[in-house]
């Protein structure tokens, strides 16, 4: 009924009486239900947008646990080989080797 509502518009250029007031009629249900179905619409596309920014947020995070799980590795590899060839490392050289990216870790590691 609503379809033949917007037919009548859109091929009509003059409109009989009792068409109008049958357009007066239905064109508030006609918004209600435009409104619904936009409510609808923007409600969907929120839980989308949700549960795509959680699987983003999950996968960044388990890459970042990764990354730093490795970069960890690395520093108490170096630390515990600089304990065996030279003996107690201070405070300070921890610090430093702590505080180095993983590409420096890896080769300070391999030296």
């Amino acid at each position: 009924m609503l379809g033949n509502l917007k037919v009548i518009l859109e091929t009509k250029e003059s409109i009989e009486p009792e068409e109008h007031d049958l357009i007066m009629q239905l064109s508030p249900l006609y918004l209600e239900q435009l409104q619904a179905a936009e409510q609808v619409g923007e409600q969907r596309g929120e839980q989308r947008g949700e549960q795509r920014g959680e699987q983003r947020g999950e996968q960044r995070g388990e890459q970042r646990g990764e990354q730093r799980g490795v970069i960890r590795g690395q520093q108490e590899l170096v630390l515990r080989l600089l304990n065996r060839r030279v003996g107690g490392v201070s405070i300070d050289p921890e610090a430093q080797i702590k505080a180095l990216p993983l590409a420096q870790l890896e080769d300070l590691s391999e030296a």
